[in-house]
Formats: C-alpha cells, structure tokens, sequence
C-alpha cells in the first residue's frame, strides 16, 4: 500500500510549522480603539488576506507577555480563512509585534519586533 505525496504532506505539515508558531503565546482579547496611535500607525499593514507589506518574522523567543496591550487591527469580514491581526504593545510602549492568527487551518504567526516609527504604505489596487 502505497501513500500519496498530499497524505504525507499533510501528516507532517504540524511539524513543519516554524518555531514561532510552536510558541505558546498567553491567552489575549484585543481591545477595539480604532483611535490608539499605534492602531493608526500599524492597520495598514495588514488585511484579512494577509499582509499589506514584508514585516519581519520573530524569533521563537518573541517577547510576549500577558501584561502588555492587545490592539484589534482588522477583522476578516466575509472571508472564510481571512486572518486576524492583533497589535501586542509591551508596557513601556517599546516593543511591538503582530499576531496574525488564521488562514486554513488557523495557523498563528508573530511578526516584528516592529520600529515603533514605521510607516506602513497602503497598497492601491492595479489600474
């Protein structure tokens, strides 16, 4: 009996996944506040189909903890396997990372540390 090359891809696509993604980050709830500087600053980096532009991918040892600040940046709106993307900012504001969390099987990804003076472009549509 023979496996297919699609049914062991999908047996070891979990331990292909990269060590960010292995990484428990703490239970979060984003709060809403389109009006937060940083959530102004940093919205445009993201959509419901991914990200608007490159950003670093974190190392495993991200440093994510329970007691910094958690920023809804987009909602995947109709899009089945949209992603979410929530802004982490430490306590002292100087460390800031997204958490993109969805896709097709709900993967997580963590990327920054990000440059709290970045500006973000916003992609305009192909004429």
């Amino acid at each position: 009996m023979s496996i297919s090359k699609a049914a062991v891809l999908t047996m070891l696509g979990p331990l292909a996944m990269t060590a960010i993604a292995q990484t428990k980050l703490p239970e979060f709830t984003p709060v809403d506040d389109d009006k937060h500087p940083l959530v102004m600053q940093f919205k445009d980096c993201v959509s419901a189909v991914g990200l608007a532009q490159d950003l670093p991918v974190a190392a495993a040892t991200a440093k994510i903890l329970e007691k910094g600040s958690f920023f809804r940046l987009n909602d995947i709106g109709r899009i089945r396997d949209g992603y979410r993307h929530t802004l982490y900012v430490s306590p002292d504001q100087k460390t800031i990372y997204i958490i993109q969390v969805g896709g097709l099987a709900g993967t997580q990804k963590v990327f920054g540390p990000l440059d709290r003076n970045m500006k973000c472009s916003v992609k305009t549509p192909a004429e």
